[in-house]
């Protein structure tokens, strides 16, 4: 009987939205829009998606290191009021948790400036055995290179089924280690852009071909406003299935609605649910998080998520 459901890798973040009233130009003073600009919003994409799996009732748990400002900044309270364990968190007094300034001008274009704090790569260290023991999926966010290799490694040396969220950063992921990820990954996800970096990468024709020199029985590509892709491997052959979005009458905020599309496909995914259900659980799972600002602030209940899902369904069938 595994303890967890999932452990996650990625960075911790203290984020702080700041709204500016047009693009930010070198010599000229951009005005700030909004007043909550210096509240902090918790996220990163590990706590995100552990976040959110424990809303739905999953234990998930994020494997990070903070600083000695973690409970000051109202951070561990944060983590329990949503009843996240607490056992892969390493606190080191000397330093500070990870900060990021999310800049959004008047286009809805950003630009991001981030302080690693205690996720600095130059402080990784081997990871508990036990937590890798007593876990049924590992989710691999962009972090530090040094942790998510030893994340990664850690998760093959238990045969921990590897979850891969892709992100274009190659100081997180060099050619060598994404290479490993992609090949190593039982479930892939990414988006338009990377895709393509992916398929450039290896000379595909078409991402799919993973399928032929790769670990991955899924593969799912969001499109934005236009849903997603889940590319499976079957007896079959490669299945593929496209999901439409659940409509949103009003964003508020796109900032975590990727994590929370992940969250919502491995919940559906833990709970034996068929690929296309799982993007399906995803993109309702997004719909909640777009309404207000912030990557974790209107996270659903099970019971919250369930019941737009069921409608949501009804509705479309």
């Amino acid at each position: 009987m595994k303890e967890y459901d999932v452990l996650t890798s990625g960075y911790v973040s203290m984020d702080h939205i700041i709204k500016v009233a047009s693009p930010v130009k070198v010599g000229f003073t951009s005005l700030v829009t909004n007043k909550n600009n210096s509240q902090i919003q918790y996220g990163g994409c590990s706590v995100n998606i552990a976040y959110a799996l424990c809303k739905l009732g999953k234990k998930s748990l994020p494997v990070i290191r903070v600083g000695g400002d973690y409970e000051c900044n109202g951070f561990k309270r944060f983590l329990e009021d949503g009843k996240v364990p607490l056992d892969g968190i390493k606190v080191l007094k000397e330093e500070i948790t990870s900060i990021c300034y999310l800049i959004q001008d008047n286009n809805s274009d950003h630009i991001a400036i981030f302080y690693p704090g205690a996720m600095d790569g130059k402080l990784a260290e081997k990871l508990e055995d036990g937590l890798f023991r007593k876990t049924k999926l590992g989710v691999v966010t962009v972090a530090a290179r040094q942790d998510n290799e030893e994340f990664f490694k850690q998760c093959k040396k238990y045969n921990v089924p590897v979850v891969f969220g892709m992100k274009d950063d190659f100081n997180a992921f060099p050619e060598a280690f994404l290479k490993e990820l992609l090949t190593g990954s039982k479930i892939i996800f990414t988006n338009e852009v990377e895709r393509g970096i992916i398929e450039k990468l290896y000379g595909f024709r078409d991402i799919t071909e993973l399928f032929d020199i790769g670990e991955a029985d899924i593969i799912v590509t969001t499109l934005g406003k236009d849903g997603s892709i889940c590319y499976e491997r079957t007896g079959q052959g490669v299945q593929r299935e496209k999901v439409g979005i659940c409509p949103v009458e009003h964003v508020v905020d796109a900032t975590g609605s990727g994590d929370s599309y992940m969250s919502g496909f491995l919940y559906g995914y833990l709970n034996g649910k068929e690929a296309k259900e799982c993007c399906v659980m995803g993109s309702v799972l997004s719909w909640f998080v777009l309404q207000k600002e912030g990557c974790c602030t209107s996270l659903p209940t099970e019971e919250e998520f369930l019941k737009k899902y069921e409608d949501w369904i009804s509705g479309r069938s």
